[in-house]
């Protein structure tokens, strides 16, 4: 598209993705196809949350065309914590299975009998951390996965110097993504040049394949991973890892044999404290964050809404306050912001009822607080999701 007027003209570039894609020529995990490949499924726990007691997968071994059976605790040593982007504070070396597992061949997910105990799930985040709910990880003996406090001057003195102060809570709900493409992995051990080849639908290829060098012993030169067309990322392909990423190249290795699978379908209290004139002198901000049954990605969604409460807006004051509790919910993923829209979002709606309050024009109580564009570079005096200090390097949020 060009653009008429001005001396110059703009044009988009071509992509050169799209002729593959427009034609049917692109290759997604799905299509790989390797001699002697095996098809793996899992078996997925009919309880959010169970121990279990046993499980045989004797029957399936028996059926025909079924190579092998894995239980988590076939694993061994390999089964252990995976590293973290952003990690909580340390609380326990290993959490134990005890509500998984993984076995080869879809068809024969019927044949294994698993000896599962209900236990009552915690679904409510402000219940999890009850004395009295139902701990997920009897090992930590508590819900809590973390707790982090960030501070800068005194809310406290800001409040009292305050001509209104809004106060609301929020409840922000979970979402999910659906890309055209569900997750997927191929796997294929090479016996000859001892090399590993992964194609995996992952938005981090070399994240992924450093670390299945670390676990598996093996060189990061004799790994690779192929992230081919991945039919839409989002953020929670990003992750880092998956049990599937972490067993298939395991068992392709055992085996001798290539391995493929393919997902299925089925498968905050705050407070802002401002002067008549609507400039805010310091905000209170506490949350809880609900992490899931696991904490994989670790701190980075509830860090970074934190962090981007803050906004373009000068904050002299700031306490933020988060709890991060495991529930019996599906994991915790970014998403298409990482957690930054869900500070906006509070933020922004502080300011929306602030000016109904003051009476001042919703534009003109953001204008009027605005960081200053002398005042950059402006250190917001809070630390953010890679442990550096918070810097806006510059800007101008004025309209000119």
């Amino acid at each position: 598209m060009a653009r008429a007027g001005g001396d110059r003209a703009h044009t988009s570039p071509k992509r050169s993705e799209d002729p593959r894609l427009l034609t049917g020529r692109a290759l997604f995990v799905d299509d790989v196809h390797l001699e002697g490949m095996l098809h793996v499924a899992f078996l997925r726990s009919d309880f959010a949350h169970a121990r279990i007691n046993s499980v045989d997968v004797a029957a399936a071994l028996e059926r025909p065309g079924v190579v092998a059976a894995y239980t988590a605790w076939d694993l061994g040593d390999y089964w252990k914590p995976g590293p973290l982007l952003v990690a909580p504070p340390p609380t326990i070396e290993r959490l134990e299975f005890n509500t998984a597992t993984h076995v080869v061949a879809e068809d024969a997910l019927a044949d294994i009998v698993v000896d599962l105990e209900p236990l009552d799930a915690v679904v409510d985040i402000e219940k999890a951390l009850d004395p009295e709910a139902p701990i997920i990880h009897d090992e930590l003996a508590t819900n809590l996965a973390a707790h982090v406090i960030q501070e800068k001057d005194s809310y406290e003195e800001a409040r009292s110097q305050a001509h209104l102060v809004v106060r609301r809570r929020f409840e922000y709900d979970r979402g999910a993504s659906a890309p055209m493409e569900n997750r997927g992995i191929v796997a294929r051990w090479d016996e000859m040049s001892q090399e590993l080849t992964v194609w995996d639908t992952t938005q981090a290829p070399i994240p992924i394949r450093n670390g299945l060098a670390a676990m598996l012993g093996l060189l990061e030169s004799q790994v690779r991973v192929i992230a081919p067309f991945i039919g839409g990322g989002f953020g929670p392909k990003i992750m880092m890892f998956y049990p599937e990423e972490v067993l298939l190249p395991w068992a392709a290795m055992r085996l001798g044999r290539p391995l493929k699978w393919i997902e299925d379908r089925q498968e905050s209290f705050v407070g802002l404290a401002l002067d008549q004139d609507g400039r805010i002198l310091g905000v209170k901000d506490v949350f809880i964050h609900d992490s899931g049954a696991f904490d994989p990605y670790g701190l980075t969604v509830p860090i970074n809404s934190q962090c981007t409460l803050l906004g373009p807006y000068e904050v002299p004051a700031y306490y933020s306050e988060f709890t991060v509790v495991f529930t019996n919910k599906t994991i915790v993923t970014p998403v298409r912001g990482a957690g930054r829209q869900h500070g906006v979002f509070v933020m922004e709606r502080l300011l929306d009822f602030a000016a109904r309050e003051l009476g001042i024009d919703r534009v003109e109580i953001r204008r009027r607080n605005f960081i200053d564009p002398e005042a950059f570079p402006h250190d917001h005096k809070i630390i953010f999701q890679d442990s550096a200090p918070l810097y806006y390097d510059s800007g101008n949020y004025q309209p000119s």
